[in-house]
C-alpha cells in the first residue's frame, strides 16, 4: 500500500517534470507549459489529407465500384444539427447517404446492432456499403440518450475495419462535449495506426492531465523515449512494472531498446494496441509471425505496411488485409512491384509460381505481367496465374491485385481467348464498363470466331446482370438456349447455375415466365443452405417495407459478417438486393447481384 503510493507520487511529480521548459522533445510538442485540447473542425468543408503516401490513386467513386472510399472522396463537413452525433464526413451529394436515412429507426436497435458490423467481409459490395454508413452525416436514430455517443460506436467499426484516415477525420470534427477518455484513447490508437507519432504523442500530452490509467504512463514513457528523455521513460516503465501482469511484455522491451539495450527480439504478443506496435515500429522490433494468423484486421494492415517487418510476414497480412478491405488491390500490386527478385526468377515466373505457389511467387508472377509491353504476353501472363489460382484455392488473392493490370489491356479479336477471363476478373473488382467491353467484342466477332462465339455465351449472363441500358438482349429465346448449353454441359450444376441466374435478375426486376421458371422443375431440387435465421430475415422484410434506409444497410452488413464462412447463401443475398433496390440504392444492388452471380461461378 505505502510503495503504490509512493509510486503514485512520483508518477505525479512526472507527469509535471514532463511538462517542464527546455525538454528534448520539441518537435513532438511535448513541452507546452499547458495542455491545449484540438479543436474540432470547422464547418467549411476542406479536403481530407491521403493516407499513405504509398497508396495508389484511384478513379473516382462514381465510376467504379465496389471497393472501399478512398480518403480523397470524403470531404469534412459539419451538419447543423442539434445532436453533434449526427456529424458526417460524407453528404448525400458526396457519395454519402440521405441526411434522414435513420428515420424511422429507434436507437435501441442500432446501438445494439452496429458493433456487430464485420471487420471483414468477402463483399466488396457490402465493405462500401458499411463504411459509407458510417462516415455519412445524418440526423441520429429516434430516442438517442443524451449522454450515449454515435461517434464513438462509428469510429470504433472503422478502426476494426481497418480505416483509419476516415475514423481519424470522424473524430476530428467530433464536438468538445462529446470527448471523454474513451474517445481519447481512441483517438490516440489511430494517430499510432496511423504511424504519426508526433500528432499521437500530442494528444497523449492534452489527455494526461485528466487520465492517469495504465494506458496513458505506457503512452507518456514511449513519447518520453522518442522524445530522447529515456531516464523518465525508464522511471515509469520501473513503476508500472509491478502491474506487469496487466501490461504487454513488448512495452518493457521497447522502452529497453529504445534506450540503446541489447534487445532479442519481441516477446510473444496477446493483444497488442497500436501504441505497441508504435513502439516495436520505433525500436526496430519484428512482429512476431503468429500475430498475422489471426490478428485484429487494423494490426494486420499496420504489419504490412511496415518497412521493419521480414517480407514473408508482411505480405501473409497484407493479403489477409486486402481480403477484409484494409488495403486495395492497387496497394497490393504496389507492394508486390517493390519486392527484389533475383534474375533466375525473373526468367522463369511461371515455373516458379508452379512450383512453389504463395504470396511472394503470387508476386513474382504479377511483376512479371506488369513488365510485359506486348498484350499478348501480358494476357497469357494473368490467365495462367489465375488459373494457378483457381487450382490452388486462392483465386481471390492473385485476381484482386492484378485488376489493373487487366484493365490496361484494350479487348479485340486476337484476345477473344482472354475474354471470359479477363471480363470475370475485371467484373469481380466492379471495373464494369471496362468487362462489358470485352462482351461486347465478343459479341462483335461471334460469326467470325469460334472463341469469340464461346466468349459472348460464357459472358451473357454477367452482361445481362451489369446492362443498364437494356442493350444486352434479354428474350425468352436467349434464356431458353443458355439453359440448354448449360444442362447439357452438366445438368446439376447448369440446373444450379439457372435458378441462380433467374433468381438475380428477378430480384433487380427483370420479369423471369412462368414458362422458365418452370422448366426448372424437371432439375433435382437441391439448393442451397437455409441461410440466416428467421428473426434477421423478417426483419429485413419489415426495414424494406416501412423503407428504412440505413436499417437494411446495417442488417445487410451484419448478415454478410454473421453468415457462415462469412459468404452470404443465394436467399439471403437475394434478400439484401431487394431490399437494396426498394430502398432507392439500384446501382449498389445490381453490384451486388454481378458480385453474387460471379462468385457463384456464373
Amino acid at each position: 500500500m505505502t510503495g503504490s503510493l509512493a509510486n503514485s507520487l512520483v508518477l505525479v511529480c512526472l507527469g509535471a517534470a514532463w511538462l517542464a521548459p527546455g525538454d528534448a522533445a520539441a518537435q513532438l510538442q511535448l513541452n507546452r507549459p499547458t495542455p491545449q485540447i484540438e479543436k474540432a473542425a470547422p464547418a467549411v468543408a476542406e479536403p481530407a489529407p491521403a493516407e499513405s503516401s504509398s497508396a495508389t490513386t484511384s478513379p473516382p467513386f462514381e465510376t467504379v465500384a465496389p471497393r472501399p472510399l478512398e480518403e480523397s472522396d470524403i470531404v469534412v463537413d459539419r451538419l447543423g444539427s442539434l445532436d453533434p452525433d449526427a456529424n458526417g464526413l460524407l453528404s448525400e451529394g458526396q457519395g454519402g447517404f440521405s441526411l434522414n436515412f435513420w428515420q424511422g429507426s429507434e436507437w435501441a436497435l442500432v446501438s445494439t446492432l452496429m458493433p456487430r458490423m464485420p471487420a471483414e467481409s468477402s463483399s466488396a459490395v457490402i465493405r462500401s456499403l458499411a463504411e459509407r454508413l458510417l462516415i455519412s452525416r445524418a440526423a441520429v436514430p429516434a430516442n438517442k440518450p443524451v449522454s450515449a455517443s454515435f461517434i464513438v460506436l462509428r469510429v470504433d467499426r472503422l478502426l476494426a475495419m481497418g480505416r483509419i484516415r476516415p475514423a481519424l477525420d470522424l473524430l476530428r470534427i467530433t464536438s468538445d462535449e462529446r470527448r471523454d477518455e474513451n474517445l481519447a484513447r481512441t483517438r490516440s490508437e489511430a494517430l499510432f495506426f496511423d504511424d504519426n507519432n508526433a500528432r499521437a504523442c500530442t494528444a497523449v500530452q492534452n489527455a494526461r492531465v485528466q487520465y492517469t490509467g495504465l494506458y496513458w504512463l505506457q503512452a507518456q514513457a514511449f513519447c518520453l523515449a522518442i522524445s530522447g528523455d529515456h531516464t523518465r521513460a525508464a522511471l515509469i516503465s520501473d513503476l508500472i512494472r509491478e502491474r506487469d501482469h496487466e501490461i504487454e511484455p513488448v512495452f518493457f522491451t521497447a522502452i529497453d531498446a529504445l534506450a540503446g539495450a541489447r534487445k532479442d527480439g519481441a516477446p510473444a504478443l496477446v493483444a497488442p494496441m497500436a501504441l505497441h506496435l508504435a513502439m516495436m515500429r520505433a525500436a526496430k522490433l519484428r512482429v512476431p509471425t503468429e500475430v498475422v494468423q489471426d490478428g485484429p484486421i487494423s494490426v494486420l494492415r499496420t504489419v504490412a505496411l511496415s518497412g521493419n517487418e521480414a517480407l514473408d510476414v508482411r505480405l501473409i497480412a497484407a493479403e489477409k488485409a486486402f481480403r477484409a478491405g484494409a488495403l486495395t488491390g492497387e496497394q497490393i500490386l504496389e507492394l508486390y512491384l517493390g519486392i527484389p527478385f533475383s534474375r533466375e526468377e525473373l526468367n522463369a515466373p511461371i515455373s516458379a509460381a508452379e512450383e512453389n505457389w504463395g504470396p511472394r511467387t503470387r508476386a513474382l508472377i504479377l511483376r512479371s505481367a506488369a513488365s510485359q509491353t506486348v498484350p499478348l504476353a501480358r494476357a497469357e501472363v494473368l490467365r495462367r496465374a489465375w488459373q494457378i489460382g483457381r487450382e490452388r484455392g486462392s483465386y481471390a488473392e492473385i485476381a484482386g491485385p492484378s485488376v489493373s493490370l487487366a484493365a490496361e489491356l484494350t479487348p479485340a479479336l486476337e484476345l477473344n481467348w482472354f475474354a471470359v477471363d479477363a471480363a470475370r476478373v475485371l467484373f469481380a473488382g466492379g471495373r464494369i464498363d471496362e468487362a462489358l467491353a470485352w462482351y461486347r467484342i465478343a459479341e462483335r466477332d461471334r460469326e467470325v470466331s469460334d472463341e469469340a462465339r464461346a466468349a459472348e455465351a460464357a459472358l451473357w449472363p454477367l452482361a445481362v446482370l451489369a446492362d443498364t441500358t437494356d442493350s444486352v438482349a434479354l428474350t425468352e429465346e436467349l434464356l431458353e438456349r443458355w439453359y440448354t448449353a448449360r444442362r447439357q454441359a452438366d445438368p446439376q450444376a447448369g440446373a444450379q447455375q439457372a435458378r441462380t441466374l433467374f433468381a438475380l435478375l428477378a430480384a433487380l426486376g427483370r420479369p423471369i415466365s412462368d414458362a422458365r421458371w418452370q422448366s426448372l422443375l424437371v432439375a433435382p431440387f437441391g439448393g442451397d443452405d437455409s441461410g440466416l435465421n428467421v428473426a434477421w430475415q423478417r426483419r429485413v422484410d419489415e426495414a424494406t417495407g416501412d423503407s428504412l434506409l440505413g436499417e437494411v444497410v446495417l442488417l445487410a452488413a451484419v448478415g454478410a459478417g454473421e453468415s457462415a464462412d462469412g459468404v452470404l447463401k443465394l436467399g439471403d443475398a437475394l434478400r439484401i438486393i431487394s431490399a437494396l433496390r426498394a430502398v432507392g440504392l439500384e446501382r449498389d444492388a445490381r453490384l451486388l447481384a454481378i458480385e453474387t452471380a460471379v462468385s457463384s461461378g456464373l
